[in-house]
């Protein structure tokens, strides 16, 4: 097998559109934030309309501000972490997807690999819900080598996945 190879360095705008993508493939997150603010903004201008003027104003406040400052404290935790890592070289092996960075260098068995998510700007490689690898397709030649790239990587992975149910 030929090994793909390709680097890059995180930069905000990869940060930003992690955070964001993020949160559109959680859907019960979005959902739960969509419930709480409505409510907010519902209690709000019921204290509105019953005179309560203060109550509905810091309701449709918190219901207003609520959201944008989740998505920034998630963003600011993201940017913390991602920051350090400098020099990023992801390989295709044989022996599964190889992730070098100033960290060390690791290599993540394609048994181990649970889902390849594309979106307009990145490719997620989850270990687990909570673990995740984040590869900018601006680091291919053209965007279609970064779609070969996820694609092989998720023919790979669920090859690996069912030859260790056959086991």
């Amino acid at each position: 097998m030929d090994e793909i190879t390709v680097s890059f360095q995180y930069t905000k705008q990869d940060i930003a559109n992690f955070v964001l993508d993020s949160y559109s493939f959680e859907k019960v997150r979005c959902t739960l934030f969509l419930i709480f603010n409505i409510s907010a903004f519902t209690i709000g201008l019921i204290f509105l309309f019953t005179h309560k003027i203060p109550l509905g104003v810091l309701f449709i406040g918190i219901s207003l501000i609520a959201f944008p400052m989740v998505l920034y404290a998630s963003y600011a935790t993201a940017s913390k972490s991602l920051k350090q890592i400098t020099n990023v070289v992801c390989t295709l092996k044989e022996a599964g997807l190889s992730f070098m960075s100033n960290f060390g260098d690791n290599v993540i068995a394609y048994k181990d690999i649970c889902d390849v998510k594309i979106t307009e700007e990145l490719i997620f490689v989850y270990m687990s819900k909570n673990s995740t690898i984040i590869i900018p397709k601006r680091a291919f030649k053209s965007v279609d080598k970064a779609i070969d790239f996820a694609a092989l990587l998720t023919e790979k992975y669920k090859n690996a996945q069912i030859i260790s149910l056959q086991k």
